[in-house]
């Protein structure tokens, strides 16, 4: 899955973001730390599915 589609749906659903050094740090809507999304164009679909389990959102 490409990691900008990620990153939209995640902002969808009220995430903000964080620039880290190599990856993205994505918060929920209360501030709460969730997930790292590296910095890579596409993301590996194991990866894919813990950033679901991390985030609670479906991004498929």
């Amino acid at each position: 899955m490409k990691r900008k589609d990620i990153l939209k749906k995640l902002a969808d659903n009220g995430f903000t973001f964080q620039e880290g050094g190599s990856h993205t740090k994505a918060y929920d809507c209360h501030g709460i730390f969730r997930s790292a999304i590296g910095r890579h164009t596409e993301i590996p679909e194991k990866v894919v599915r813990q950033i679901e389990k991390q985030t609670g959102v479906a991004l498929h």
